[in-house]
Formats: structure tokens, C-alpha cells, sequence
């Protein structure tokens, strides 16, 4: 399974003709967040990312960023892309989503108590297991991906702790542009490619056998 994952195109839709191969050739591709930039253009803006990206790829997840609007998660809901609190199974890889971030710009902000629930919510039911994928706007504290340009590390630490305790694969990371990069939290590679339209980053991976084989930031 090849997976594609594109944070940060906040409305910046028309770069992604950009990477039109690598996104026809992948399984998945994976948008974690901070599609638009919220306001009442946000549908509009996530219309056009899709309007792109369907008729290179129709199998399309999400979850909303922090600048992202409770009306476009509702849109995404309807369309059956949404990963926000839930999972899907495929191939027996489950992918599991966490939108929104710690309180910064924007309306889509949470609490570290409310983002330990809501990925507590992301694996309810699965079976004991089945590896996982995450897929979670807000990196996790304490790597290379949630460093700001002066260090400061400014992570969730209810996301690490998910990962400390059930590992998963790989961890599809955004909303701090300044911390493109690729770490490791265990065994879970964790890969944060920054925003689309200025790091002329995305990030991929590659499961077979329920196992990750690759994962790294591509520069376009």
C-alpha cells in the first residue's frame, strides 16, 4: 500500500496539479488538516482541493485543521472522508484521525484533555492488533515536527502519549510549517512535511505485509 499524505494546502488547491503523478499512483493520500483557511469561504476552498484531487485519486481521507470550520467537517462527514474521531479499515491497516490542535489561530482548537479523548474515540472498537495509521494535524511534543524556527517544541502531549502507547506505523503529521522533517517516537516514524505551497513538500509511505517498508518527506 502506498500512502500519500498533504497537509497545509490551505487554499492553495491548484500547487497540487503539481504532484499529479505521485498522486494518481499512490492507494490513499491523506489530507491532515488546514485544507482552507477557514471563514466563510472554507467549503468553497475544500470543494476545490477535491474538484483536483478526485479525478486523480478517489480514495480521499481528511481531517480538519485549525483554521478548518465545523462546516467543512460536516461536509466531509457527508462525503464519507472524514477520519476526525473515527477510523476506517483497509487492507488490515486502520486509519485513524485526529483534527483540530492545541489553542492557536483559528476556531478548530482543543484542549490536550479533549484531543486524548477524541483519539481514544479514533480506535474504539478496533480489533487488539491491527496495525495503525495516524493521521493527526496536530504533531505530537518533542520531535523535529512540532519544533518552531527558534526550537520551542509546541506539540501535543496527548498525541505522543498515543503513540508511546500503541505504536502506530507511521504518524501523518502538519500544522507547524517550520517542522518539515521525519523522527521517531518508539517504533512509530512520525513525518511532518509542513505547508504544501511554501516546503514543496509531501510525505509517503509504503506498508506490505502490515509492516512499514518506507517512509519519508519527498521535495517536489
Amino acid at each position: 500500500m502506498q500512502i500519500i499524505a498533504i497537509p497545509d494546502i490551505h487554499a492553495k488547491a491548484e500547487d497540487l496539479h503539481d504532484i499529479a503523478k505521485p498522486i494518481s499512483d499512490a492507494d490513499v493520500i491523506l489530507l491532515p488538516g488546514d485544507m482552507t483557511n477557514g471563514g466563510s469561504s472554507s467549503i468553497e476552498a475544500m470543494q476545490e482541493v477535491l474538484d483536483i484531487l478526485k479525478p486523480m485519486n478517489e480514495h480521499i481521507y481528511t481531517v480538519p485543521g485549525n483554521m478548518d470550520t465545523d462546516d467543512l467537517l460536516a461536509m466531509t462527514i457527508e462525503k464519507g472522508i472524514n477520519l476526525h474521531r473515527q477510523h476506517i479499515v483497509m487492507d488490515d491497516i486502520a486509519f485513524c484521525g485526529l483534527g483540530g490542535a492545541l489553542p492557536f489561530f483559528g476556531k478548530f482548537v482543543f484542549s490536550e484533555e479533549e484531543l486524548a479523548q477524541y483519539l481514544e474515540e479514533s480506535i474504539a472498537g478496533l480489533p487488539e492488533g491491527l496495525p495503525l495509521v495516524l493521521v493527526s494535524h496536530q504533531p505530537p511534543y518533542g520531535t523535529v515536527c512540532d519544533q518552531l524556527d527558534n526550537g520551542q517544541h509546541v506539540g501535543s502531549h496527548a498525541v505522543r502519549a498515543f503513540i508511546e502507547q500503541h505504536q502506530p506505523l507511521v504518524c501523518f503529521c502538519g500544522h507547524i510549517h517550520s517542522g518539515v522533517g521525519k523522527d521517531r517516537i518508539g517504533e512509530s516514524v512520525i513525518l511532518n512535511p509542513g505547508r504544501f505551497n511554501e516546503s514543496r513538500c509531501y510525505a509517503t509511505a509504503t506498508i506490505e505485509q502490515r509492516r512499514l517498508t518506507d517512509a519519508n518527506i519527498v521535495r517536489i
